[in-house]
């Protein structure tokens, strides 16, 4: 129930972020407020729950701005790139960004348990 909670809450917040903010404050926030505060009990879940919370935000970010735009930029950037569809681009990119996102909440968790 604890995950889930963080999860939405960190969604919530990362979609705040992104639209006021330049997109490497996620990390910050991802950093501090996950990795830091959070408090989960290993960095397996700290990077899989961080993960999950960087990849469903630019999932969602990505689908808004692509119904905005009647899908015309993420067809030529996926022609550009040789896939067949734009959501292959989709979810690659949201993966990658996942990963760091990942990667920032396990160095949170590691700061938390050196003090």
């Amino acid at each position: 129930m604890k995950t889930a909670i963080i999860i939405i809450v960190g969604v919530i917040i990362c979609y705040l972020l992104q639209t006021l903010l330049p997109i490497w404050w996620i990390f910050v926030v991802l950093t501090l407020l996950l990795g830091y505060f959070a408090k989960l009990p290993s960095g397996w879940k700290t990077f899989f729950v961080c993960w999950l919370v960087v990849f469903t935000t630019w999932v969602l970010l990505y689908i808004i701005k692509d119904i905005a735009n009647d899908s015309v930029m993420s067809s030529k950037m996926a022609n550009l790139f040789s896939m067949k569809s734009n959501y292959w681009l989709f979810g690659i990119v949201s993966a990658v960004m996942g990963i760091l996102g990942g990667l920032t909440g396990v160095a949170g968790y590691y700061l938390s348990k050196k003090s």
